[in-house]
Order: structure tokens, then C-alpha cells, then sequence
């Protein structure tokens, strides 16, 4: 079956993603699944071929959100690109000899004027940085989510915190940014503190069922595990209104937060 260029130069992001985590570069791999794709771009030298044909050489590009190019050390770019282009050229770019990672261009809104005339009114903030830049998101107390599963959690959560006792009450942080040591700067969807303990809530949508995201959700998870934080994902088919979802929500605080 013919490939178009980007579902080809995603054959090279994946399969050199898997072939680092199988020679035990999980960091690298990790990278790699968080990046927004790859490309293959020019990059203005040739040279004559045989037959004397004018071949231009390209280079692999790899695009990243702005919070994970500091990841991105000349190291790690290092063992990738050692990886990367030997996967390239087994894939047909015969032509291609260096790699480089670049910011990828944000999605802009309609309204983005506006969005960051008003920003620039706000106090700095590691709580939701993409999405407040997006049109239309889910705000509830001046904290801005994901989306309108995670603010119907975000509202069984605040009930629950309102009912606690001053001695038991909890914390709830929506889209915090945290650095965790493997590298990456991440955005759970909502931690909650309470009796010195948190637990991270992960409402997972059906594109987390995905074999590539659910191997990627798996690792999120053990890096925070090696925190001591354990990690609840709840399936938005699952979520279910009023009473059910706060009963659900009060078990997982009791068995993180508050262990017999």
C-alpha cells in the first residue's frame, strides 16, 4: 500500500522510537513519542550522483512543543539522530545525513489578540498553558481544564472538598506543569493533595486505547510511581453524573490519600 510523506516519515519517528527503547533508551524513546512529528526538509547543499544527477541533501527535522526542547541536550539529540538516520536511510532517504529539532508552530485562534493581551495582565503560570490559549476551554474558578470530562471531575472533586472535615481536606491542582526525572515536562490533568499524600486523575479518552498512547500512558505512570504517586485513569465511557462519580472519586481518595 503506497505512503503518503507524512505517513512515511512517521514509519521512520516510530520505528525509531521502538528500536531505542528496545536497546533500553527509554528517555530517548519517551522523547520521541512526545514529539509532534517529523519531517524531512532541504537543506540547500547537493552533490552530483551517479549518472551525474543533482541530488540535494536533506535533513531530518523533528518538531517539538516549546516546553520539551530543553530536553532536546545535544546528547540526546546525539543518540537519536544515530538511530534515526540509519532508519531513514533503510527507508529510502538515501540522501539524508544530519537531524535537527525545532519548536513546532503553535495552533493560533481566532481570537488570539485578545488571548494574549490578556495574558499579558496575568501573573505568571505553570497551570495550563496550552489550553488557555485555546478557544472555548473549560474555566471553573478562574483554573482553566482540558475538557468538559475533566471539568465534570474537577466539579465531583470540589463537592467532595467542600463536604470534608478541615482535618481531611484536599488540594486540587488542574493541568499543573511538573518536571519529572526522565526529562519531560508534563501536564497531569488533576493531582490532588490531602494528608500529606497526592494522587494523579487521568481521564482518558477513547484515543488512549491506541497501542502506541497506551504503551506511552504506561510509562507516564511508572515515572510517577518512582515519585510515590500513584496515577487513577478514568475512562470517560465510565464517568457517570451525580452520585456514582463522587462515590468512585471518594474511594480513590481514601485508598491514596488516607490508607488504612
Amino acid at each position: 500500500m503506497h505512503m503518503d510523506a507524512d505517513e512515511e516519515a512517521n514509519l521512520v519517528l516510530g520505528q525509531t522510537a521502538i528500536l531505542l527503547d528496545r536497546k533500553g533508551d527509554r528517555e530517548a524513546a519517551q522523547l520521541l513519542a512526545d514529539a509532534s512529528y517529523l519531517d524531512f526538509e532541504s537543506t540547500g547543499d547537493s552533490y552530483q550522483a551517479s549518472g551525474g544527477i543533482q541530488t540535494y541533501i536533506m535533513a531530518a527535522v523533528l518538531y517539538v512543543d516549546d516546553h520539551l526542547m530543553s530536553a532536546f541536550t545535544d546528547e540526546i539529540q546525539g543518540r537519536i539522530a544515530t538511530v534515526l538516520l540509519d532508519v531513514a536511510l533503510r527507508n529510502g532517504y538515501t540522501a539524508t545525513d544530519r537531524m535537527h529539532v525545532k519548536e513546532v508552530l503553535p495552533t493560533i485562534p481566532s481570537d488570539w489578540r485578545k488571548g494574549l493581551k490578556e495574558r499579558a495582565q496575568e501573573r505568571p503560570t505553570n497551570q495550563a498553558r496550552r489550553e488557555r490559549l485555546a478557544p472555548n476551554h473549560p474555566v471553573e474558578d478562574g483554573l482553566s481544564l482540558g475538557s468538559r470530562q475533566e471539568q465534570q471531575v474537577y466539579r465531583a472533586l470540589r463537592q467532595i472538598q467542600a463536604t470534608t472535615p478541615p482535618d481531611r481536606t484536599i488540594a486540587i491542582a488542574p493541568l499543573p506543569g511538573v518536571r519529572l526525572q526522565a526529562g519531560h515536562t508534563w501536564t497531569p490533568d488533576i493531582i490532588v493533595l490531602g494528608n500529606g499524600r497526592a494522587v494523579v486523575f487521568e481521564v482518558d479518552g477513547p484515543h488512549h486505547r491506541d497501542r502506541r498512547r497506551y504503551a506511552d500512558d504506561r510509562n507516564r505512570d511508572l515515572q510517577w510511581q518512582r515519585c510515590g504517586i500513584q496515577v487513577v485513569r478514568l475512562p470517560v465511557e465510565d464517568l457517570q453524573e451525580g452520585e456514582q462519580l463522587t462515590n468512585r472519586l471518594k474511594e480513590e481518595l481514601i485508598r491514596h490519600l488516607w490508607p488504612r
